[in-house]
């Protein structure tokens, strides 16, 4: 722990039993605000309250909520009805107010009249969370706001008092039937955090519909203050996503309730721990250590919003901590893919291709990094404008094990992502034991892609299938997953040729060393080495992207068979390996998949052992005439080693050096 958090968690330990001293004995547990007290908790002296301060101090409790909400109705304008609700979206909507709940890739739940909280309809964690988060708010006050339909806005009350009265503050450790090992779960720091954001986005509407009475907004705004007692005394004191989380909600109901006498305190604090969390859980090449793309995304936009909403209230933001928010935009920038989104490392979802570039995953992301910076980079990356792009157009982030080759910019780039990192940071759930694996997209599609991560709680066995280094394009040993523990030893990037060696200890006694060549910006040489002497069967992973596909067992090679770009995956006809083909699945989202083409060469020996594999992209269904081999017989593991690649009707000696830490690569004759 540091000394920043353990100066804060002793202050909240002291600030809280301040508090119960105030509201309950000191020996107990901190308990719910009693709506009766709610306005005593309000800065009456703000401008705009005036009439709420005049009805309190006389002892009026019933109009002082009534001028609280007429204030609030005045402070949030009611927007005008803009457009109808698609029917997709009244039908949404219509379901919750009915308590029809519909979650993921699930058939919808009838809670009935009596809505059971910890219900688990369709065996899946998430499904609950996502109750306990109330992503079910949005759609109702998006309904309401559309049509001023009363229903939207009684469903919305009703649902939400039903929650407060059935979880009081005090009994926020009591354990979940079902998910027994999460105590607390409706008071989690993630399902504290993002419920609070959505109560903090509805509320500025739903406040204008006659549902919200002056008393239901008693009971509101006590629950919000309840929010912010559980997360300022109670955080989740860990290094992870869920963190940012937690402190983005307690940022937005400081920002968005300003009326709280604690409200500039709360925002000091939330920035605080913001800033610690945020350097905590990203290296400093700007990377979240979990090593799951998506998470990057969501703490990056979460710690943004914190610095932005301090600023809001006058707050200085420290540098390291708008420095670190670069870094990871950086980030953003060099590993985005040829149509803006993720390389599918770890627990990431990946939006399908086509549709307007506008409405690419990552498009919006990399205009808010230009607005936030003023540098134009960003925004060229997401409109693809050349002229405002870097001539370097392959990167490294060697703290955190993540290296993008590419040969140009634009959607008919050669773009291969390579994933070979260190530990991550917390459990690692997020995170594969794949060390070693890539992603290949060229010529405006996919070619290689990877397995995917498919569910988190529904279905265990095929979660933990996905997860496995066998599924992904790596080395195994006797098929078992590999350790996450990789070091990089090598990186040279150049206008025409990048190469990229990393070393994972990836079993005991048994370290594999992969190395890239990017040869004429056209193909990639792997030289793949099991250095050590950890006996068992060493084999090869190969994954191909949904559709044909042909693998050739006798030339131990495999291809795709798409009309107009494909790829082939060599290695050397006399190699002692045998192709074999394997369960492919591919998963770009949460519980979809579809299987595809996937294969293995398996090795007749043991390691120490190291092997040569080509993979070619090219255009058409002709696949270009290759080969490939090491030069002078080297020791396995050494640093020095040279190979010839032929492809395309060229030829080429490359190399690499480590202890010169050097990479070469050059067209004989030339």
């Amino acid at each position: 722990m540091s000394r920043i958090t353990f100066m804060l968690l002793t202050f909240a330990f002291f600030f809280a039993l301040n508090i119960q001293a105030e509201v309950a004995d000191p020996a107990k547990e901190i308990k719910s605000l009693s709506p009766l007290v709610i306005i005593s908790r309000l800065d009456l002296e703000l401008p705009g309250l005036e009439k709420v301060k005049a009805a309190e101090s006389r002892g009026a409790r019933t109009a002082a909520l009534a001028a609280l909400l007429e204030y609030y109705r005045n402070v949030f304008p009611l927007e005008p009805i803009k457009g109808a609700l698609s029917d997709k979206e009244r039908k949404t909507a219509d379901n919750f107010a009915r308590h029809i709940f519909q979650w993921g890739p699930y058939e919808p739940a009838d809670y009935g009249d009596s809505v059971n909280w910890q219900w688990d309809p369709r065996g899946d964690i998430e499904w609950v969370a996502a109750i306990y988060r109330f992503f079910w708010a949005l759609p109702l006050s998006e309904a309401w706001a559309a049509t001023r339909d009363e229903k939207y806005a009684r469903a919305f009350v009703e649902l939400d008092r039903d929650w407060i009265a059935r979880h009081p503050l005090q009994d926020r450790n009591i354990a979940h039937p079902i998910y027994t090992d999460w105590v607390g779960f409706p008071w989690l720091d993630i399902q504290t955090g993002i419920r609070a954001t959505n109560l903090c986005r509805v509320f500025p509407i739903l406040v204008h519909a006659r549902a919200f009475t002056p008393e239901f907004l008693a009971v509101f705004l006590a629950s919000i203050y309840d929010h912010q007692v559980k997360t300022e005394f109670f955080p989740m004191g860990q290094v992870h996503n869920k963190a940012m989380m937690e402190q983005r909600g307690f940022t937005d109901i400081a920002s968005t309730f300003r009326e709280f006498k604690d409200s500039g305190r709360w925002m000091a604090l939330a920035l605080d721990r913001g800033q610690e969390s945020l350097l905590a859980q990203t290296t400093a090449d700007g990377v979240q250590c979990e090593l799951s793309a998506g998470y990057h995304l969501i703490v990056l936009e979460d710690a943004v919003h914190i610095m932005e909403q301090a600023e809001k209230m006058g707050l200085a933001v420290p540098e390291a901590y708008r420095q670190r928010i670069r870094l990871m935009y950086d980030y953003l920038f060099a590993v985005a893919t040829p149509d803006l989104g993720w390389a599918m490392f770890g627990d990431v979802s990946r939006q399908l291709p086509g549709g307007e570039r506008s409405s690419h995953e990552l498009y919006a992301s990399l205009l808010e990094a230009s607005r936030i910076f003023g540098d134009p980079k960003y925004a060229a990356r997401a409109r693809l404008d050349y002229s405002n792009l870097p001539q370097e157009k392959s990167s490294a982030f060697r703290e955190a094990g993540m290296y993008v080759f590419r040969d140009r910019w634009g959607p008919d780039q050669i773009y291969l992502a390579f994933h070979d990192s260190p530990h991550p940071c917390g459990s690692g759930w997020h995170d594969q034991p794949d060390n070693g694996t890539f992603e290949l997209y060229a010529f405006g599609r996919w070619l290689m892609t990877d397995t995917g991560f498919y569910t988190y709680g529904h279905d265990p066995e095929k979660r933990e299938w996905h997860r496995q280094t066998r599924v992904h394009q790596t080395l195994t040993l006797d098929n078992r997953n590999s350790s996450v523990d990789a070091r990089a030893r090598l990186w040279q990037a150049g206008a025409d040729f990048s190469s990229v060696t990393v070393d994972n200890n990836a079993y005991e006694g048994f370290l594999h060393r992969r190395t890239i060549w990017f040869v004429d910006n056209s193909f990639f040489v792997l030289l793949d080495e099991a250095i050590g002497s950890a006996p068992g069967e060493l084999a090869l992973h190969f994954q191909l992207a949904e559709g044909k596909a042909e693998l050739d067992g006798n030339g131990k090679r495999a291809r795709t068979l798409f009309p107009e770009a494909n790829v082939l995956v060599w290695s050397a006809p006399d190699e002692p390996l045998t192709l074999e083909e394997e369960e492919g699945w591919f998963a770009w989202t949460y519980g979809k998949r579809v299987p595809r083409k996937a294969f293995c060469l398996k090795s007749a020996g043991q390691a120490p052992q190291q092997f040569v594999t080509l993979i070619v992209p090219y255009r058409g269904t002709t696949a270009p005439v290759v080969s490939a081999g090491l030069l002078d017989n080297p020791t396995v593991g050494a640093d020095r080693v040279e190979l010839e690649a032929s492809a395309f009707g060229k030829t080429w000696r490359i190399g690499r050096d480590l202890a010169a830490q050097s990479a070469w690569s050059r067209e004989k004759g030339k």
